[in-house]
């Protein structure tokens, strides 16, 4: 992420300005060209010409077989909302797990209707909301519209204990202005920005670098088969095409020797046989894939000897390509991942960045995998207190200022990718995590596997290493509340003095009894690009892979 100043803001704007009207950018280039008669044209106008065309071409070819069809299904598609629905004491146990870890009850409210005056939200606008967010229901879907008496019944004490937790009535009726909308996630229109296919090529570049850079850090590449179901459903099948799949630098026998066993590509260096300290498998964020963390990995691979499996998320690696799975669909995958690679038997460490923390979050309810993750270490977790508007809020709705919110609308918020898997994939209560779900390793599955089910009373056979890095300036995340909400609601206590910050380490954690890692002065991601804060990160996990040996 990039740091806000006067310079950046200014290259950032233009950047977008470039990418997002590159076509017409483009034509009038092309037509200015062209006034020069051809008899006085200089030869290297003769030049831009043809390079002009060529780019248009890529341009038209682009806009009508990949960015067209893809934005027309994006815009199609309605969320398919989790099932079974919550009962009634489900959703009063996750409204009450959810209203006990909510600061500032006003600041909420106003945060999840677009920080609109609270004088202004009236009952409807919160009903509206409620039926959103704790039954999977679209107030203004007309077969959904007439709600049956005991979900009536339920959405009016909901509405009354909100207003007994605000201290303060909602005026009768519906506020009809735009200011007072709620934010409805996966039931509000699909916001996204064109981005010229130049955009592409920079990824498709910076794919490669990573794929060379990994490769000679003793990672080997493995690549799902097509799916007929399902087109554009394996790596192969995205846009950008990627040099990984490309036959002159892949390594011989890569058909027998390299190919994933099911839709998820991944980097892998194995694990040596016999070996009493634990793999790692790291989730990365939403960006270009693995860019941003070459150099993470690199150094993981460079100090451990112990196997690292780095999965690859295309729908958030600012590709066109198929959705996000669902979560079922996700687990099953990372299962057969491991047992092909064999680690099935055997614990690991997972390591997150970002909303890798989403897809660990399905891990860890997971049965048949969260007894294995031994080790959790989260970046920047977005899923930490998910019921409080600042992720969904920052990162979906708010009007980009500075730099670092700019960077973000355009190249994460906006991509089509991205939006789609936000808006109609993304469901905050099977995505939310609380701080007993990290520490507990859970043996046996519950029979509905909510975040409400999850508490301090549930028994488990062991605790797991747990340490969380935050960031100090994050622009997505309230890092400050979850800080206080991990270390027990005292954010200070637990926490070492060091010359970058407040940082609790070298195995000791908060009350809690999660680790914290404590960036006063940087933004989200930006621990990947400060070597200093990196080698923190390094060390924890280096320690949580040999700590079952000690």
């Amino acid at each position: 992420m990039i740091t806000h100043s006067a310079v950046n803001l200014v290259l950032i704007r233009i950047s977008i300005l470039l990418l997002q009207y590159a076509p017409l950018i483009e034509t009038a280039l092309l037509l200015y060209f062209y006034q020069a008669s051809p008899r006085n044209r200089p030869t290297s106008h003769s030049a831009a010409i043809i390079i002009l065309q060529t780019l248009l071409a890529f341009e038209a070819i682009y806009y009508f077989n990949l960015y067209l069809p893809h934005k027309t299904r994006l815009l199609q598609t309605k969320a398919t909302h989790p099932q079974p629905p919550l009962n009634r004491a489900q959703r009063q146990a996750l409204f009450d797990k959810c209203a006990s870890n909510i600061p500032d009850w006003e600041s909420y409210i106003r945060g999840w209707f677009l920080n609109a005056p609270i004088s202004e939200i009236k009952r409807d606008n919160v009903r509206e909301f409620l039926l959103w967010a704790f039954f999977d229901i679209d107030s203004n879907d007309d077969a959904t519209r007439e709600l049956d008496p005991d979900t009536e019944s339920h959405l009016d004490s909901l509405i009354s204990q909100t207003e007994s937790l605000l201290g303060r009535k909602f005026p009768p009726g519906r506020a009809g202005a735009a200011t007072t909308k709620s934010l409805r996630l996966t039931i509000d229109p699909i916001s996204i920005q064109y981005r010229s296919v130049l955009w592409y090529a920079v990824v498709a570049l910076t794919d490669a670098i990573t794929y060379l850079h990994l490769r000679h850090s003793g990672f080997t590449h493995h690549t799902p088969a097509s799916d007929p179901d399902r087109p554009l459903s394996s790596s192969s099948s995205s846009f950008p095409p990627r040099l990984s799949h490309c036959r002159l630098f892949q390594p011989r026998h890569h058909a027998r020797h390299h190919a994933a066993p099911t839709g998820t590509s991944y980097y892998l260096r194995p694990h040596p046989p016999g070996s009493a300290d634990l793999p790692i498998v790291f989730l990365h964020g939403i960006g270009i894939g693995l860019w941003p963390y070459r150099d993470f990995l690199s150094a993981l691979a460079s100090s451990t000897d112990v196997g690292i499996l780095a999965l690859e998320h295309l729908p958030i690696s600012s590709r066109l390509t198929s959705p996000p799975p669902t979560r079922s669909e996700f687990v099953s995958q990372i299962s057969a991942i491991l047992k092909a690679v064999g680690w099935d038997d055997g614990g690991f460490v997972l390591a997150t960045h970002s909303y890798g923390s989403v897809l660990a979050t399905h891990l860890l309810r997971s049965p048949e995998v969260s007894p294995r993750i031994r080790g959790l270490v989260l970046v920047d977790p977005v899923t930490v207190l998910l019921h409080l508007p600042d992720v969904a809020y920052n990162f979906t709705r708010r009007p980009p200022a500075r730099a670092n919110e700019w960077q973000l609308w355009y190249f994460a918020s906006t991509d089509p990718g991205v939006a789609e898997g936000l808006g109609r994939y993304f469901f905050w209560r099977e995505n939310i995590i609380w701080k007993e779900e990290l520490l507990t390793i859970t043996p046996t599955p519950t029979p509905t596997p909510t975040p409400a089910q999850s508490g301090p009373g549930e028994k488990s056979e062991k605790k797991r290493n747990v340490a969380v890095a935050l960031a100090g300036r994050d622009l997505i995340v309230d890092t400050a509340t979850v800080k206080k909400y991990l270390a027990d609601n005292d954010g200070e206590k637990g926490l070492q003095e060091t010359n970058d910050g407040k940082i609790c380490g070298g195995g000791d954690s908060t009350p809690s009894g999660i680790e914290i890692l404590w960036f006063p002065d940087i933004d989200h991601a930006q621990v990947f690009e400060r070597p200093k804060d990196m080698q923190k990160v390094v060390d924890v996990v280096k320690r949580f892979c040999v700590s079952e040996r000690n």
